[in-house]
């Protein structure tokens, strides 16, 4: 009976629980070039960052409400692109390079005067940046030289500039370098071995000096390795990792490393004491993005191996988010996504031959960052020349005459919670419906407020909502359209739209629309931004 009233106590809570656009900003586009990057600052704001010229940028930083806080210009060397940006909580750090150069500008903004500096860094020659990250003036920019991982770190204040060592053995790829704000960290994952008998999952963590503090090596497991991880750090000799396992005879495929299930992973001064793992065949939600119908296909499938003693085999490909404590529990959202390829078309706007790809024929990362506009070359928060990320996986990095990289297709997200000894409490899910992306990013959003968690993401100028409780749906995944707030507004297009997760029970969402309003007789074509609550 109990159960049943806080089950309806929480329906009464959530009755109302849509998107609901608290206010909005737009910014007209002089052109069809022009892009606003967003970078969420929790409670500090939030900052746009645009292109004025070859030569130079604007900044706005923007509070809590969207009130203008300042407005500045900054300078640039020519023809250089913005790469990518890192937030240490502090400051904001922008990258500005071209490709394959020895040269990078990295501009610090200092968000509480809105004043910034600029730093010039030399690099080793042929550098194709994968990865960058900032902490209290310490800059960690990863990439290859030929084929190799490579991290250049530079301490800005001392203007001194070096190469980390790696002392990894056998072939190995930087696979994401992640900043841990609260121990003030830089973790580094490597994939080591391009075979299942030779393979590690190493993770390398950097102090603001650039000095190797900790390293953790996670060797294959019988028939499993480990293919990703998130670490957190418990005390100063206990540490934890979650990530996604899968066969180990997939590395070293064409097709590369995919995924089973998740690991949970127990660590005491770098030893591991506890390790478990929980295939996907085991979630009670995980198949719920198909059709009623493949659900059952699938669950019988499955059925039938467990009758035989085994698991159904299966192939995914996961983004982990990172790890979030609540209370003594941890929660886990991971998205599941796989490349799309389609033969060469110069209409297609994935394609790195029509006109905001590179134009080159080769490497699809020639285009890695675009040097014709900002930002698109960027293929999301993980290296693409790691094979887990890869569209190729451990195949010819180059086009073929015929067949091309479209985009990546998201298929749906999962959450899942984990007591403190790493057992799985309750899994959940939410559908990605015709979602598909040029860059690999995190699209769906997570608040949490106790046992309660909104999942929230944008698709076509729509936000799709689903609340939970644990592994019960409180309410359906309902979409909602971007709130223009102008009466008579019809939204014609809309485009790289994104919501960011902001602060407390508040979300970012932007993006380009172009809206008509007959009641006016008008048409604008804006930058927009929604302050959104649930």
């Amino acid at each position: 009976m109990k159960k049943i009233l806080l089950i309806l106590s929480w329906l009464l809570c959530t009755i109302t629980m849509y998107a609901q656009s608290v206010k909005r900003v737009e910014i007209p586009l002089p052109s069809a070039s022009s892009e606003y990057f967003t970078i969420p600052l929790q409670k500090q704001g939030v900052l746009l960052l645009s292109q004025i010229n070859k030569n130079q940028f604007n900044l706005i930083k923007l509070d809590t409400n969207l009130e203008t806080v300042w407005n500045i210009n900054g300078t640039i060397d020519g023809n250089l692109d913005y790469v990518k940006h890192s937030y240490d909580g502090k400051n904001v750090y922008l990258l500005f390079s071209r490709y394959r150069s020895n040269v990078f500008e990295v501009i610090k903004v200092n968000l509480g005067p809105g004043f910034i500096e600029k730093f010039q860094i030399m690099s080793v020659d042929r550098l194709e940046v994968s990865d960058f990250q900032a902490l209290n003036s310490a800059v960690f920019i990863g990439g290859i030289v030929n084929n190799q991982p490579i991290i250049l770190y530079t301490d800005l204040a001392a203007r001194k500039t070096k190469v980390l060592p790696s002392a990894l053995k056998n072939q190995a790829e930087l696979q994401s370098m992640e900043l841990d704000t609260t121990n003030h960290f830089v973790n580094v994952t490597y994939a080591v071995g391009n075979k299942g008998k030779n393979y590690q999952l190493v993770v390398k963590s950097f102090d603001e000096e650039g000095t190797s503090i900790n390293q953790i090596v996670l060797d294959t497991q019988e028939d499993f390795a480990m293919m990703n991880g998130r670490l957190n750090m418990i005390s100063d000799s206990t540490q934890i990792m979650f990530g996604t396992y899968g066969h180990k005879n997939s590395i070293g495929t064409q097709r590369g490393p995919t995924s089973q299930g998740i690991y949970f992973s127990k660590l005491l001064d770098n030893e591991m004491t506890d390790l478990k793992f929980y295939s996907f065949t085991d979630f009670k939600n995980f198949f719920n993005y198909l059709s009623e119908k493949q659900r059952l296909r699938q669950e019988r499938k499955i059925q039938d191996k467990k009758d035989k003693g085994e698991d159904l085999r299966l192939d995914y490909r996961f983004l982990v988010h990172d790890i979030v404590k609540q209370g003594d529990k941890y929660i886990l959202v991971a998205e599941a996504f796989y490349a799309d390829y389609r033969y060469n078309n110069f209409n297609n706007p994935y394609s790195p031959f029509n006109s905001w790809g590179s134009g080159l024929y080769g490497s699809p990362w020639n285009s890695f960052y675009n040097p014709y506009r900002w930002g698109y070359g960027y293929y999301g928060l993980y290296s693409p020349f790691s094979s887990y990320y890869s569209p190729w996986g451990y195949g010819n990095r180059f086009y073929s005459n015929s067949q091309s990289f479209d985009g990546w297709i998201y298929t749906h997200a999962i959450v899942a919670a984990f007591d403190e000894k790493g057992n799985l409490l309750w899994d959940n899910s939410i559908p990605l419906k015709d979602v598909k992306e040029p860059k690999l990013v995190e699209k769906v959003q997570a608040s949490i407020k106790g046992d309660q968690i909104t999942l929230t993401y944008s698709s076509k100028g729509q936000i799709f909502t689903k609340t939970i409780v644990k592994d019960l749906t409180l309410d359906e995944l309902t979409p909602k359209p971007v709130d223009t707030q102008v009466e008579g507004d019809v939204v014609k297009r809309t485009t790289s739209d994104h919501i960011d997760y902001w602060f407390d029970n508040y979300f970012l969402a932007s993006g380009i629309q172009r809206i008509n309003n007959e009641t006016e007789n008008l048409r604008r074509n804006v930058f927009y931004l929604n302050k959104v609550s649930f």
